[in-house]
């Protein structure tokens, strides 16, 4: 199956506290995970702990219900590759439960601790 975009946060200022959910539409029956690219800029802190926390809950009732899903947290360092290089993208992948259901949904809530620049797509895989 080939990646589809399913939920897209602009690259944007990030203020302290939570921001979202942001949710999808009924995900294709056939996926099996997504994928979450994410983006930041020469702003991103990078002292002082934690950054942001990002959950992502899944629904495979249509959006009725929520369930806890996976999480990530971004600390305030600098973004690296394995070569110790500075970039302003990584990419999360996660797997889905519950395939060939209809209903799936994802929402993903940012809990930020430290103001930050942040985007990020959520795409089916």
């Amino acid at each position: 199956m080939a990646k589809v975009t399913q939920i897209t946060i602009p690259l944007t200022t990030l203020t302290v506290g939570t921001h979202g959910p942001f949710a999808s539409g009924n995900l294709p029956s056939t996926l099996v995970g997504y994928q979450v690219d994410l983006i930041n800029d020469a702003t991103w802190p990078t002292s002082g702990g934690d950054a942001v926390q990002l959950v992502v809950e899944q629904s495979n009732d249509a959006g009725l219900t929520w369930a806890f899903d996976a999480s990530i947290t971004l600390t305030a360092t600098a973004w690296t590759d394995r070569h110790g290089t500075v970039v302003n993208s990584s990419t999360w992948d996660v797997q889905l439960n519950n395939q060939g259901s209809t209903q799936r949904r994802v929402r993903v809530t940012a809990n930020v601790s430290q103001v930050c620049k942040l985007g990020a797509t959520v795409s089916s895989v």
